[in-house]
C-alpha cells in the first residue's frame, strides 16, 4: 500500500511539485526511497522503473554513508542485513555495472567480494556500508533512485532562473552575474530584473542557495543582508523579515556599516565596497 500510495503521489507530483515526497529522502537532486517490502533483483528495478527511476547507483563514499545512514532509519527490523543496489553482473558475470547505465568507478565491496559467480546482484550492508554480492533471485528491500520532479512552468522563472518550491522563488543564472560588483551595484542589477539581493529564511534555502552557487562557480556570493548601524541592526534588501543568521563563528566582528556575503553554508560580514559575485532571488508568479 505504502508503494502503490508513493507511485500515485509521485506522478501527481511531477506536474505540480519540485522536491521530493513525503517520506523519500532528498540528496543532491535526487529522491531515494526506501522500500520495505522484500523482492528479488528483478523485481525491484522494475517496481523503480515504475517510479521513472533505478535501483539506487552509488558513485561516491558521501553517498554510499547517507544511503547507510538512512537504511537504519527504514529497514531495522532484526532480519533485515542488507538491501538491494543497482549493481548486478547479469549481462557478463563479473562485470559489474548500475541498472541506469551510470559510469562504474567507485566501489565499497567488503573482503572477498565479490564473488563473481552467474546471476549475482549487489546489496549494501546496513551495519558496515559494505557491498556484497548475492543470488539475484533471493528477496531483500531495496532503494529506488529518481530524479527530483519537475516544477510548474512559472512565467518569471524563464530560463536561467531555478524555481525552489519550498520559498515559491526564483534563484537567477542570468540573474546570475559573471561580473563582480560592490553590494550597490549588485542590488540594483538585481532589482533591474525586477528581485533582489537574496534575502535567506531557513537552513533549506541557505542550503540550496550554496549548492546552486557551488555548482556554478564555488566563489561567494553576496547576498542581500545589510547594517547601516554599525552592525546593531541588519535588514534585507527585499524587506522581508531577519528571522534566520547563521553566521559563521565569531561574526559578525567588523562594528562598521558593512554586507553580507554567503560561504559554505555560513553568513560572513563584509565591507560593501569590495567586489563580489552575486545572485539575484524573486517571487515565482504564474
Amino acid at each position: 500500500m505504502k508503494f502503490v500510495a508513493f507511485l500515485l503521489f509521485s506522478i501527481f507530483a511531477e506536474v505540480i511539485f519540485s522536491s521530493c515526497p513525503n517520506g523519500t529522502v532528498e540528496f543532491q537532486n535526487h529522491c531515494y526511497f526506501f522500500e520495505t517490502n522484500a523482492t528479488n533483483f528483478p523485481n525491484a528495478e522494475l517496481a523503480c522503473n515504475s517510479l521513472k527511476g533505478h535501483l539506487v547507483s552509488i558513485h561516491d563514499g558521501f553517498t554510499n554513508a547517507i544511503i547507510t545512514g538512512q537504511s537504519g532509519n527504514y529497514f531495522h527490523e532484526s532480519t533485515v542485513t542488507d538491501f538491494w543496489i543497482g549493481l548486478n553482473s547479469l549481462m557478463v558475470p563479473g562485470n559489474w555495472s548500475w541498472t541506469d547505465n551510470s559510469s562504474f568507478g567507485f566501489t565499497e565491496w567488503a573482503p572477498t567480494e565479490p564473488k563473481n559467480l552467474t546471476m549475482n546482484c549487489g546489496a549494501l550492508t546496513v551495519k558496515s556500508g559494505l557491498w556484497d554480492s548475492d543470488d539475484c533471485f533471493k528477496t531483500k528491500p531495496y532503494v529506488c533512485e529518481t530524479s527530483t520532479v519537475t516544477y510548474p512552468s512559472f512565467v518569471n522563472c524563464s530560463e536561467g532562473w531555478v524555481y525552489f518550491q519550498p520559498t515559491h522563488s526564483c534563484y537567477g543564472h542570468n540573474g546570475y552575474s559573471s561580473q563582480s560588483g560592490n553590494w550597490a551595484v549588485a542590488e540594483k542589477y538585481c532589482e533591474n530584473q525586477t528581485a533582489h539581493l537574496p534575502s535567506i529564511h531557513s537552513y533549506d534555502e541557505m542550503r540550496f542557495l550554496w549548492t546552486m552557487v557551488s555548482f556554478m562557480t564555488g566563489v561567494a556570493p553576496w547576498i542581500g543582508l545589510t547594517s547601516n548601524d554599525n552592525e546593531v541592526t541588519w535588514k534585507w534588501s527585499d524587506g522581508s523579515p531577519v528571522d534566520y543568521l547563521p553566521w559563521a563563528s565569531g561574526y559578525p566582528k567588523l562594528n562598521v556599516s558593512s554586507c553580507a556575503y554567503l560561504y559554505n553554508n555560513r553568513i560572513w560580514d563584509y565591507t560593501c565596497t569590495y567586489s563580489l559575485y552575486f545572485i539575484c532571488k524573486k517571487p515565482a508568479t504564474l
